[in-house]
């Protein structure tokens, strides 16, 4: 049986499998972070809304998103 690489993927799986990365972390903060009370101790969290931490996490998607792609 062959591996299939990233790339070879069509476009709307590719899509869906980084979405569902984003969405994990999303899922993430909403059921751990917020209902425990973590935000107090992460700086520039905001409940809610778009914090640093979510545009680290697309940053890093984005960039793993073009490294698979190109093997």
């Amino acid at each position: 049986m062959e591996t299939i690489g990233f790339a070879s993927l069509p476009l709307t799986v590719r899509i869906a499998a980084m979405g569902s990365y984003f969405m994990a972390w999303v899922m993430f903060a909403e059921f751990v972070i917020d209902r425990h009370g973590l935000d107090a101790w992460l700086p520039f969290y905001r409940v809610g809304n778009v914090c640093p931490y979510e545009l680290a996490l697309i940053v890093i998607l984005v960039w793993w998103w073009f490294r698979l792609s190109r093997r």
